[in-house]
């Protein structure tokens, strides 16, 4: 009888300590406190390790901590009782871009009854962004990254170390970053009108300046647009653009001059890893040094910037068949591909004539003569419209990336997503057609100038 008391008394004993360790977890959480809460939870879980409301508050205290992978665990195990659970289940693995699992999850919480509208509403913004960021994540980018420094934003410029083929960047006197072709005789900047920022730009005629005419529609069509550059091919333009389609902040945008229609192609969202849901504010590419600079505050302090260098490829290659976390590590630039090239070691000179002398090409010139070099060639005529042909080839090359990308687009797009892509793919199909028509007669040219040349 005396044991039956003893036990008694210290069920009970425990039953009150646990009360009051419930208690104190709960009023804990109500202050916001989550850290000791945590604590309190992580206690009681151990304890009673199928009751839903301590799983369901560990994993709150773990999310507002930013734990997030602890949280998505405990938040399958809390089950369904609590409706909220679903859509903090959903927003934690929006911070981990398990994107897949938060429209599910996000879509399960529109399931429940009684739901506020405001909340609903930002519930199908969510999906719609998680759905966007989905279709992005089908396509990352492989980035060979030189390096990377933090530099103050207001000396952002500093880091973009540039040829003097590659044009120039500099700051305006409020402060916008212009940019100034290689010949001198254009230019690029920002231009405020109240809360809207546009592109603009100037020519030089003889020692005057002509007044800023303001870039097509088509470039300026989003809310606020700002640091342009224009590759040394004078058509391929690259700007930061604010867009409510866009990853968040300002993304990264490349258009293209199309001498033939003289228009730009509808701007094109860079996507993965150049893109962030924080701000990426400048792309620009040195073709003769072979190097690129992406200017991103997604990892860096206040009033600063991130500028990572970087090995431009001639095509694009994406990452395939690697884990989640992984393709969302490389998505990120969290992890990346480190590129082994000494910069400083080589100067422009070097570069442009070692890749002029030592260039090496296949070039099948008839069925048993094949060239692996432009000293081959016998023909100055033909050595020149081998050129031409390489750099038409490159071209419609992009051209049909381009085309991919927007066919993809218009797939997973809306009716009236489609109706705006449609017209931009068929001139694109068009302009194709007809570059493939002309590479084709350049090839002709060159096997038949250097033929007649070598008999």
């Amino acid at each position: 009888m005396r044991k039956i008391q003893i036990l008694i008394i210290f069920l009970w004993a425990n039953t009150v300590v646990f009360g009051q360790t419930a208690a104190s977890a709960d009023a804990l959480f109500q202050e916001g406190n989550y850290a000791e809460a945590r604590e309190q939870y992580g206690r009681l879980v151990k304890s009673y390790p199928n009751h839903a409301l301590y799983l369901y508050r560990y994993a709150r205290c773990a999310q507002e901590l930013g734990d997030y992978t602890t949280a998505i665990k405990y938040f399958e195990l809390s089950g369904n009782r609590y409706d909220l659970k679903h859509f903090h289940l959903a927003e934690v693995c929006m911070k981990m871009w398990y994107v897949e699992d938060a429209i599910t999850a996000y879509q399960t919480y529109l399931t429940r009854p009684n739901i506020d509208s405001a909340r609903a509403t930002y519930v199908q913004q969510q999906i719609h962004y998680a759905e966007r960021l989905q279709r992005y994540l089908r396509r990352v980018e492989k980035l060979h990254v030189i390096d990377s420094i933090d530099v103050a934003l207001d000396r952002m410029l500093d880091a973009f170390t540039l040829s003097a083929e590659a044009g120039t960047l500099s700051y305006d006197s409020l402060g916008q970053v212009m940019y100034t072709n290689q010949r001198g005789d254009r230019k690029l900047w920002t231009e405020m009108n109240d809360a809207t920022a546009y592109i603009v730009t100037s020519h030089r005629l003889l020692d005057q300046w002509t007044s800023a005419d303001t870039m097509p529609e088509v470039v300026n069509q989003f809310s606020k647009q700002i640091n342009p550059y224009i590759l040394s091919d004078g058509v391929t333009l690259y700007y930061a653009a604010c867009d409510t389609n866009g990853f968040g902040g300002y993304d990264l945008y490349v258009t293209r001059y199309n001498t033939s229609t003289e228009t730009y192609t509808n701007p094109e969202n860079l996507g993965l890893p150049y893109n962030s849901p924080a701000n990426e504010y400048l792309l620009a590419i040195d073709e003769g040094k072979k190097i690129g600079y992406l200017a991103t505050d997604r990892f860096s302090a206040k009033d600063s910037v991130r500028i990572y260098s970087f090995v431009p490829t001639e095509y694009k290659q994406y990452w395939r068949e690697i884990s989640r976390d992984s393709l969302i590590a490389y998505a990120q630039l969290k992890s990346y591909i480190q590129a082994e090239k000494d910069i400083e070691s080589i100067s422009e000179d070097s570069m442009m004539q070692d890749e002029k002398d030592h260039k090496v090409i296949f070039f099948a010139l008839n069925d048993s003569v094949v060239y692996t070099s432009l000293d081959d060639f016998r023909s100055p005529q033909a050595r020149k419209l081998y050129q031409d042909w390489e750099k038409k080839r490159k071209q419609l090359q992009q051209d049909k990336e381009q085309l991919a990308e927007l066919r993809l687009q218009y797939s997973e797009s809306n009716v009236n997503q489609q109706k705006k892509i449609a017209p931009t793919i068929l001139k694109l199909e068009k302009q194709q057609s007809q570059s493939t028509a002309e590479c084709n007669q350049l090839l002709y040219s060159v096997q038949e100038v250097e033929l007649s040349h070598k008999q």
